[in-house]
């Protein structure tokens, strides 16, 4: 099981954070779903893919994006470019 934090914009009150948590909540692969409205945050545990959890909040009128997780290191200009240089 992975966690993933989402950014979720325009929540704006408590009917805002029941919405998102029963938009998400019946999806695939979602074992709990925890909303912090003061931080504009959402927290999914389970294996959903995380594209569908962005697409479903942007379908319900949340716009979203992923809020953890660490890029892939970005290339090198030079040597190989698998980052190891």
């Amino acid at each position: 099981m992975t966690s993933i934090e989402i950014k979720v914009s325009g929540m704006t009150c408590g009917a805002c954070v029941r919405h998102v948590t029963a938009a998400l909540q019946p999806l695939a692969g979602v074992e709990r779903v925890e909303v912090d409205l003061a931080a504009g945050l959402a927290r999914i545990d389970g294996t959903a893919d995380s594209a569908m959890l962005i697409a479903t909040l942007d379908k319900a009128g949340y716009p979203a994006q992923i809020a953890t997780g660490s890029p892939a290191p970005a290339a090198r200009k030079t040597g190989c470019g698998c980052g190891c240089n």
